[in-house]
């Protein structure tokens, strides 16, 4: 038979093999692939003959060794490959959250699994992308989260407002604010001493190093702080007190709660500068007063999606006397250089940004989802066999403190949260893995209720701890589940965290896809040695591709454990994937490159004889 030399780009040979474009990036990279740069672009070219041999190499025949691993097999019926994920658009921008998943790859699992009219759930909604996406495509959604955010971020997203009465409302509201308080951001222009606003205070250990500014006569100007804007500062603190004793401002002063406190803040109210507190506590007043409650609620919106970017958890440049991106990290940290932003300026540019979001959702139709600030344990309030399709995302271990980080927002609103029901591992609250198994098997036996037979739940996950691994498993099988399939899919972007941890994190969420069969039989037959199942697959990919990063061989790994229930020891107790790999193999730097990709600069390889 004649080869096929045709050549495709990348994220074309992605999509054949099912894998990451990054993945197909590597193998290039190493000659796993043989790739071709053509022309003047030089982009990398691949020719469909040598794809469908690596294809053919990775996924071999439909049958079952007892030397090979199983290795998980394309099935036509499903989606068997990685969605190039899209960047999100404006009206997923509004608003901070944690975990956001690509909208096109959300759009294009719902679109597959079911059809217009048909009634989608998510159970742990977060942000809302599962609900948006299925109301754009004129399902029925049904949001659940134990989160009051949550139900307020998708809220406000979806609603329709009346966009000249919000713009009204919210120039009020500024008018006023300034004319009270915007003598708080005076200072002097270097160049002519005449009275400028500040845009930008840079500190360092608690004391004011820099300010960024704009004169009306100079422009932009940065300059180190004086003993007069010093002594502004100060005179705030003051105001403060002042304004407290006389019970004209009020802010949140609850204690921030022990799993994500970092950097000696204890107490919500310290992540923000005296100056910050004065302003939002009178902005919030303002925001309270409005008489339309759905004015009101987006104004709201505003202003939560603003508090992030004028707390102390953003990074100071004291070279330049600016900021960098801030909340990186699933903590509330504030570093030791912090920049603080002006308020006005910030709740301007969150109120447009939402504008641009809300009008991009103009078409959609919020009457087609119902939302639930519920604990998704208990679904009675859902009839048995009515939910054509799940798509969702669940609580990770210990990996995100939804609700505790959540705090910074919700003590702000006021709103009460049920922190006892949270399905988390958190050892400050009593909250240990056997409280975490237990309420997740709860929720799948209630997903497993209220799906359709025959029907398909999808979820995805990003944890590398085959414990947090084995309670969903242990969930699903319980409940009654059926495992279809596992896809690598790629990230739109990469999260704080990562970037952090470049050297030993994941470039992507695998997506599971479970199937409600009340007829078929589940396969649940245990690998007998696992850690030693474990340990030969593991040392045959090192050892075949010259080493693995670990993005690569979690990659690799993790479908074969699953699809061979080798997640867990003869005594019922899950493996430990780093353990063998400490054990067993040696972890080596084989870059110095900071801005190499994420997982690419470090290999586990074959210890040295």
């Amino acid at each position: 038979m004649k080869k096929n030399n045709t050549l495709v780009g990348t994220k074309e040979t992605a999509n054949i093999l099912g894998v990451s474009v990054s993945t197909v990036r590597r193998w290039a990279n190493k000659g796993t692939l043989p790739c071709y740069r053509i022309g003047e672009s030089r982009y990398r070219k691949f020719k469909l003959s040598e794809i469908e041999k690596i294809k053919k190499e990775y996924y071999g025949n439909d049958f079952i060794s007892t030397s090979k691993p199983i290795i998980p097999n394309i099935n036509k019926k499903l989606i068997t490959k990685n969605i190039v994920a899209s960047s999100h658009p404006a009206h997923y921008l509004m608003h901070k959250y944690w975990g956001r998943k690509p909208h096109n790859v959300v759009n294009e699992y719902i679109s597959f699994f079911s059809k217009e009219g048909d009634t989608i759930l998510e159970p742990f909604m977060g942000s809302g992308v599962t609900v948006i996406e299925a109301i754009k495509l004129n399902r029925m959604a049904i949001g659940i989260d134990i989160n009051p955010m949550s139900k307020f971020i998708v809220e406000n997203s979806i609603r329709k407002i009346n966009f000249n009465d919000f713009t009204n409302r919210y120039n009020e509201i500024l008018q006023q604010l300034n004319d009270k308080y915007s003598y708080l951001y005076d200072t002097e222009c270097p160049s002519c001493n005449k009275l400028s606003r500040i845009e930008v205070a840079v500190w360092e250990n608690d004391k004011l190093d820099c300010i960024k500014g704009i004169c009306p006569s100079h422009g932009a100007f940065r300059k180190k702080a004086t003993n007069l804007d010093i002594k502004k500062y100060n005179d705030c603190q003051i105001l403060k007190r002042d304004l407290l004793e006389k019970h004209e401002i009020s802010y949140p002063t609850d204690n921030i709660m022990k799993y994500v406190k970092r950097s000696g803040r204890t107490r919500i109210d310290e992540l923000f500068s005296d100056r910050a507190l004065i302003i939002l506590s009178k902005l919030l007043d303002l925001i309270n007063e409005t008489e339309d409650d759905d004015i009101k609620q987006l104004l709201l919106f505003c202003f939560t999606s603003m508090l992030p970017n004028v707390s102390r958890m953003l990074p100071g440049d004291k070279e330049k006397c600016t900021y960098r991106s801030g909340w990186v990290i699933s903590k509330f940290w504030t570093p030791k250089v912090h920049a603080e932003r002006n308020i006005f300026h910030c709740f301007n540019l969150r109120y447009n940004a939402i504008l641009r979001g809300k009008k991009e959702l103009l078409e959609i139709n919020p009457l087609l989802c119902e939302l639930h600030t519920k604990d998704s344990s208990n679904l009675s309030f859902i009839d048995s066999e009515s939910i054509d399709y799940i798509f969702t995302d669940p609580p990770y271990g210990e990996s995100i403190a939804y609700l505790a980080l959540s705090q910074f927002w919700n003590s702000w609103l006021e709103t009460d949260v049920s922190y006892e029901d949270e399905i988390i591992i958190d050892p400050y609250r009593d909250k240990i893995y056997d409280d975490y198994s237990e309420r997740t098997k709860k929720t799948y036996k209630e997903l497993y209720r209220v799906l359709k037979d025959k029907h398909f739940m999808s979820f995805t996950f990003h944890n590398r701890d085959l414990n947090v691994w084995k309670a969903i498993l242990d969930a699903c099988n319980e409940a009654g589940f059926i495992l279809e399939n596992i896809i690598l899919q790629e990230q739109a972007v990469s999260s704080g965290t990562q970037g952090i941890n470049k050297k030993n994190t994941l470039t992507g969420d695998f997506i599971y896809t479970f199937k409600k069969d009340t007829q078929a039989i589940q396969n649940t037959k245990i690998t007998v040695d696992a850690e030693s199942f474990i340990r030969d697959c593991i040392n045959e990919f090192i050892e075949s591709n010259n080493g693995a990063t670990p993005s690569e061989l979690y990659e690799y790994i993790i479908p074969i454990i699953v699809q061979n229930n080798a997640y867990t020891d003869i005594g019922g107790n899950a493996i430990n994937i780093e353990n063998i790999l400490k054990s067993s193999f040696q972890y080596v730097k084989i870059s110095t490159d900071e801005n190499n990709e994420i997982g690419g600069g470090y290999k586990w390889m074959k210890q040295d004889n």
